[in-house]
């Protein structure tokens, strides 16, 4: 009688095994019909053994990396005409200093979901992402690992309406803003919107607003939705960078992110000269309705930047100061008439970092365009990968 009870539960287990593989290789069978799988050209049985390999070295890695306290995961938002090209480029930089992999889109240099980006070899994970998108916090969480600190930027909306402006009608030729009057353009744009600016969200209005990932119909008597969202941002961003305070929002990522002054370094990039234009404070004001959601990004993240300030230590704008002068010595080493190969500029030691090198790579880097840096980064991958 025992034996026979052995036998039946013998029987049992082999039935379940069988089920369970039947199951499997159903389940993989459908992924290659479909087309899909977890990881790029692999079936669903090798993920499995990939899941569970990547979760080992995953642990292992975690456990090696606490004695250092750089931090290598960032995701930065990528703000039309607010001075983020010069940040993507330090931050491409960064990770090609760390051999860090970079999130970067199959084709040109947008990444709006999931499925636009490169593939990366199994069990790796992307460590750096600071190419165009709209913020979705899913998105992000999505894209980068856990650990990682997400870092946006804001300018003052009067000047960056007006450098967009002029960027967007002379470079990329915008068929809406060559439409304007050439003569008294700017003021023709914001005096005129419900002839020139029609749309919620364009080059030139509440353009921030997109970017940060605000919904197109919130309405500016909807203060509220508008702050519980800010609010969000707010404990969602480790830093919200200022243009008008572009020296001093670099040393205090610097400082958040315990970086050095190589990580930081920078030449100006992405610029377009224009006319001057002043608007009065009438056309200010209308402006200010016009494009509400960008002065309530703007005046939020600057008074939470002012607060960020109040809180560090004496010696900050010290750091500051000193970094302006690397910036001044790197920009004359760079820009030098003289052939820089084989010479290097050496920045020594100070209170604040070790003393470090910049090379004439370093030089031709940082004054690398965005679509060719991504273009030359995605060539990369695609050879290694």
């Amino acid at each position: 009688m025992k034996e026979r009870n052995k036998l039946k539960k013998a029987i049992k287990i082999v039935l379940w095994i069988s089920l369970a593989y039947v199951c499997f290789v159903g389940i993989d069978t459908a992924f290659d019909v479909f087309g899909y799988t977890p990881f790029h050209g692999t079936t669903f049985l090798t993920y499995l053994h990939f899941r569970r390999t990547c979760s080992e070295n995953s642990t292992s890695q975690t456990n090696a990396s606490i004695s250092t306290t750089r931090k290598t995961n960032v995701a930065f938002l990528k703000v039309h005409k607010a001075g983020s090209s010069c940040v993507q480029n330090l931050l491409f930089r960064f990770g090609l200093r760390h051999n860090l992999n970079i999130l970067l889109p199959k084709s040109e240099n947008y990444l709006y979901s999931e499925n636009q980006k490169l593939p990366l070899k199994p069990c790796e994970h992307y460590n750096i992402f600071a190419c165009h998108t709209v913020y979705r916090k899913q998105l992000f969480d999505d894209l980068l690992p856990d650990d990682s600190v997400t870092i946006g930027i804001v300018r003052e909306p009067v000047s960056r309406v007006i450098s967009a402006a002029y960027y967007y009608r002379d470079v990329m030729n915008s068929e809406y803003l060559n439409q304007i009057p050439r003569a008294n353009f700017i003021h023709n744009l914001v005096n005129l919107p419900e002839t020139y600016e029609r749309n919620f969200f364009s080059h030139t209005r509440n353009t921030m607003g997109q970017d940060f990932g605000f919904p197109n119909d919130i309405k500016q008597s909807n203060a509220a939705e508008i702050r519980k969202y800010l609010d969000e941002l707010n404990s969602q961003f480790l830093l919200v960078l200022i243009m008008e305070k572009f020296n001093e929002s670099l040393v205090l990522m610097k400082r958040l992110l315990n970086w050095s002054f190589l990580d930081i370094i920078y030449m100006k990039s992405n610029s377009h000269e224009h006319y001057r234009t002043n608007l009065n404070e009438t056309e200010r004001a209308k402006f200010r309705t016009t494009s509400f959601l960008d002065f309530e990004i703007y005046e939020y993240f600057f008074s939470v930047f002012d607060i960020k300030l109040k809180q560090i230590e004496d010696d900050f704008y010290d750091e500051v100061s000193y970094f302006k002068t690397v910036i001044d010595k790197v920009s004359e080493f760079c820009l030098r008439k003289e052939d820089t190969k084989n010479v290097t500029l050496l920045i020594q030691q100070s209170k604040w970092d070790s003393a470090f090198k910049v090379s004439e790579t370093d030089c031709q880097w940082m004054q690398t365009e965005e679509v060719e840096f991504i273009n030359k980064l995605r060539e990369q991958r695609l050879q290694s990968v």
